[in-house]
């Protein structure tokens, strides 16, 4: 076996290390070649691994947080090579439901030791392909506030952060969304395409269940009636209960688009891609991903 590493400094320099010191215990002892590529700004990760794919790797590692394993996958869909993730970032939304171990020795253990896998689904826009979400409205202003700096310093409280800092100014778009060939108009403040069962759980819990392998994606629509609403929907989702305002769900078995009146700014998983129209489409087990066990076929948890 030979492995590729992709690690995400950005982390801080306590997971930096934890992650070079677990790899070089487990696989230095298990005399298992490995290489390590840092990240920096900019990097276009996908196009690394691709490029060092045909080195002969067996395994990638992403070493990160969700933006990490995001551009590994994008690396590696249309490869049968494995991805293992050492979840050291800040939401960890994908090792999460995945029951991928939060510490890094026990994370780095699935890679020679008793694991199973779970093949995920992807989308992509364009030629890049994310995992998490892809959406128009106040989700990108709070992706735009939470900066790494600030993730580091609060962790997932980077998020709220930003949605206390910006709520009022949140706004209601005309927006059209086609599903699968089928489009209907809104007025929302928010449309999100999600791949992943934590976020839409985080905010609506009696919304339908999905997961990260389930074979196809799911369009969330929000619409408020008024501001005054907004406190009402920070207050339920930070005491975890549900609420309801305008929400509408779509499923989406092949492909998604949103369009505007005018261009509004899109985000994939963390970062700003473009602007309206976008089209997503869905790759279903896109990337086959070590597990534990006991995850490999058990449902995700909710």
């Amino acid at each position: 076996m030979k492995v590729f590493v992709v690690l995400n400094p950005a982390a801080g320099q306590e997971a930096h290390a934890s992650v070079r010191d677990a790899l070089a215990r487990r696989l230095g002892a298990a005399q298992i070649p490995y290489e390590v590529h840092e990240t920096v700004e900019g990097d276009a990760i996908g196009e690394i691994v691709r490029a060092r794919l045909r080195e002969g790797f067996d395994l990638v590692v992403a070493a990160g947080g969700d933006g990490t394993v995001s551009g590994v996958v994008d690396g590696l869909v249309e490869s049968s090579i494995p991805l293992c993730i050492l979840p050291t970032g800040t939401g960890n939304l994908i090792a999460r439901e995945l029951g991928i171990p939060t510490g890094v020795d026990e994370a780095v253990a699935l890679i020679d030791g008793p694991s199973g896998t779970r093949r995920i689904d992807a989308m992509r826009i364009g030629d890049r392909v994310f995992i998490l979400n892809v959406s128009v409205g106040v989700s990108v202003s709070v992706v735009r506030s939470a900066t790494t700096g600030l993730k580091n310093r609060l962790g997932r409280l980077a998020y709220l952060w930003g949605i206390l800092l910006r709520m009022f100014r949140w706004r209601s778009h005309p927006l059209t969304v086609a599903v699968d060939g089928v489009a209907e108009e809104y007025r929302a403040i928010e449309v999100s395409v999600m791949n992943c069962g934590m976020l839409p759980k985080a905010l609506y819990l009696n919304g339908p269940t999905l997961s990260v392998d389930d074979g196809h994606l799911d369009v969330f629509v929000l619409g408020m009636k008024a501001i005054r609403d907004y406190p009402g929907m920070i207050f339920n989702v930070l005491a975890g209960r549900p609420f309801d305002f305008l929400w509408r769900f779509l499923e989406v078995e092949k492909h998604a688009t949103i369009r505007s009146d005018r261009p509004l700014r899109v985000q994939a998983d963390g970062d700003i891609v473009g602007t309206t129209p976008v089209e997503i489409e869905v790759l279903p087990a896109a990337v086959r991903v070590l597990v534990p066990q006991e995850a490999a076929t058990a449902p995700s948890p909710s």
